[in-house]
């Protein structure tokens, strides 16, 4: 801790943003190193590498490889610094952006952005509840025109929200939407994409389908939605809904206990509850429920069938590719952006949620269950 009672890294970090404020470092300006910081300050590399950290997460500096640190500026050329200059500028916040999903939104997005003279200054929350109001909040106040946000959940900053909403800031969501205000939402069809998967496992034999979810429905629209997909092919297929095989908020469990005796006490579960088909919420989730089905000596598709969802670019590299249901990322940013520019130019206020549709991909971890396949019970 420093003599003003603040932890050192902290320090450092606002230090360092006063001389990005006065112009000391400027845009694309290389700042010191990890190991300099750490000399100068008289620290450990610890604790410079967090004030780097954290100033990254605020967008104010970016890295590249082997290079080193730089300050992030709005612009690299003249032209986007008229951008800028003229207000034209849309933010997008996101939770990061090295995932192919987050890279496709950002594409999407600028492609049209870019055609009509705007530029698409990206952020990253870190999947941080407060460091996503902080940016909110400065991102509107250094004049940027619009934000595209993917939230972290749909439960929070809603004080900040009814702010943007009073004042009519324009402000459009992705990948999830806020129930009860009215912010436009940009959304892949998860009610749909499910309900097909899942019936596509009754239709090919399977009765006792599990869903598993890493949270609860009540933290994501996304997750209800899909859970609500899973019920309804259920239901309009004459299968009853089994409690027992719906786990919801796995990632606290896995956490708790640890990732192998996790999944390897949900799968003995499965084993015993004749479950031969499991819908699973997302891809990652999907990818580490094959790895540990696999060294149990569970079959898959014999044994069990793993559905996931995203079509992350893992699922089809493992050895077993993994059946999933594809989002069309791409699109998602490009209407998000579509609408931001409606509400700019033209006045038009977004209202409800627009549904972008998904598309099943099967491949090698599903199959139809016949009478020769059966699941192997102890």
């Amino acid at each position: 801790m420093s003599k003003q009672q603040k932890p050192l890294y902290s320090v450092i970090m606002d230090e360092l943003k006063k001389k990005i404020e006065r112009g000391d470092y400027k845009p694309d300006d290389q700042i010191p190193t990890e190991y300099e910081l750490s000399t100068l300050h008289g620290v450990s590399r610890i604790t410079t590498r967090r004030a780097l950290e954290e100033l990254e997460r605020a967008g104010d500096i970016y890295r590249i490889q082997g290079r080193g640190t730089f300050v992030r500026g709005y612009h690299r050329d003249s032209n986007e610094a008229r951008t800028v200059e003229s207000g034209k500028v849309v933010s997008m916040i996101l939770p990061h952006d090295e995932e192919s999903g987050m890279i496709r939104y950002i594409r999407g997005a600028s492609d049209l952005l870019n055609d009509h003279g705007y530029y698409l200054s990206i952020h990253h929350s870190g999947y941080d509840v407060h460091h996503e109001r902080t940016l909110m909040e400065s991102i509107r106040d250094r004049g940027s025109s619009a934000i595209i946000l993917y939230p972290f959940d749909d439960r929070s900053n809603f004080e900040i929200l009814n702010q943007f909403c009073l004042s009519e800031y324009p402000i459009v969501t992705i990948d999830k939407y806020i129930e009860g205000m009215p912010i436009c939402g940009v959304v892949s069809d998860n009610f749909g994409g499910v309900y097909r998967s899942v019936s596509r496992l009754i239709e090919s034999g399977h009765r006792n389908i599990a869903f598993l979810s890493g949270v609860s429905i009540e933290s994501a629209s996304t997750v209800r939605e899909r859970y609500f997909g899973y019920c309804r092919a259920l239901k309009d297929h004459g299968r009853p809904l089994q409690d027992g095989l719906v786990k919801l908020g796995a990632r606290t469990d896995s956490l708790a206990i640890g990732s192998e005796p996790f999944f390897h006490n949900l799968l003995a579960f499965y084993r015993a509850s004749e479950v031969t088909a499991v819908q699973v919420e997302n891809d990652l989730i999907a990818a580490s429920m094959l790895k540990y089905a696999l060294e149990l000596g569970i079959r898959v598709p014999e044994d069990l069938s793993i559905f996931g969802f995203d079509n992350n670019p893992i699922t089809q590299h493992l050895g077993t590719p993994i059946s999933t249901i594809d989002q069309n990322f791409y699109e998602i940013g490009r209407k998000a952006a579509e609408l931001i520019l409606e509400w700019l130019e033209k006045g038009t206020k977004p209202a409800g949620r627009v549904v972008v549709p998904v598309t099943l991909v099967e491949r090698s971890s599903t199959a139809s269950l016949s009478p020769r396949i059966s699941p192997r019970v102890p």
